[in-house]
């Protein structure tokens, strides 16, 4: 194989659609669909990206490598991609026909109401498996909510925001649905109490990230030392959690200046931070820009 390259979002739209300078660009993510053009040669080598991917195959059979371990995706089944993956597609069988979603983490802080839902499909594709199985209500249910995202972000409509926004939380709640309705006898007995620790952890953040930010706490209410809930989550996701404490927190400030009256002051009281000037440091350093500018550009 040649050297790793990196691909950001408008260059994995090029690979994915020919077509794509004719099409509208957007920042943080595209829609992949079955017309979509595909530029067969790049595959030839490998590539890493900092974007994610939720894929679902229509037609034919893909044999792809994420970080070194290959696997193949049939017809029907959804292909989970986690962000900094390396990609290989070891075969690409020129039937192959996709719908999805390739976004980026700016498009997660604008979108995801739980930051739970993604940490935890995340974990599953890395620790058990990055193919789900859907039904066939769950297949339709997928393709029209792709499709509806599709449609407004090309339309521009009055509302386009805020229907992308609430169809892709709705999109990521029928993922849940398929991944919490996998059989617990697929994993041994280590992995299934790693899922449970990571998926009770996961909804403490969601319960308590508005007031609590340390590692302790949470260690301390599922019973744990805070050194085994950091190993853990860095096996089973690559960060820090410290880092997943954080990106909840960014998600609920995000939240709260999008969909809020409250003045900047009274989210950082919200938010349990000591004054408005430790909660903006907070939030820029993430965000890159201050709260107050977030607000503004988002309105």
């Amino acid at each position: 194989m040649s050297e790793i390259v990196f691909h950001n979002i408008h260059e994995l739209l090029k690979i994915v659609d020919k077509n794509a300078d004719k099409k509208k660009i957007n920042n943080d993510f595209f829609i992949v669909t079955e017309t979509s053009d595909v530029i067969e040669t790049v595959y030839e080598y490998p590539f890493r990206t900092d974007n994610a991917a939720i894929i679902l195959i229509t037609e034919g059979e893909l044999k792809i490598q994420i970080n070194l371990s290959t696997i193949t995706v049939t017809k029907d089944q959804i292909l989970i991609i986690p962000p900094d993956a390396t990609i290989y597609l070891a075969n690409l069988n020129t039937g192959v026909k996709s719908v999805g979603i390739v976004f980026n983490d700016s498009f997660i802080k604008k979108n995801i109401r739980h930051m739970n839902y993604i940490n935890e499909i995340i974990f599953f594709s890395e620790v058990q498996s990055p193919i789900l199985q859907p039904t066939k209500n769950e297949i339709f249910s997928f393709k029209f909510l792709i499709d509806k995202i599709n449609q407004n972000n090309e339309q521009e409509r009055y509302y386009s925001k805020d229907l992308i926004y609430h169809y892709f939380n709705v999109l990521f709640l029928e993922l849940m649905t398929i991944y919490r309705g996998i059989e617990p006898q697929s994993t041994d007995l280590r992995t299934s109490r790693k899922k449970d620790l990571i998926h009770r952890f996961l909804n403490l953040l969601t319960e308590h990230s508005r007031k609590e930010r340390a590692v302790e706490f949470y260690a301390e209410k599922l019973s744990i030392t805070p050194s085994y809930l950091t190993r853990i989550v860095k096996e089973t996701s690559g960060e820090s959690t410290r880092d997943i404490i954080t990106s909840s927190v960014i998600i609920e400030a995000r939240d709260m200046l999008l969909n809020s009256s409250l003045s900047i002051n009274q989210i950082a009281e919200e938010l349990n931070f000591s004054d408005q000037s430790f909660f903006g440091k907070f939030f820029k350093k993430k965000m890159k820009m201050s709260p107050k500018d977030f607000r503004m550009k988002n309105q």
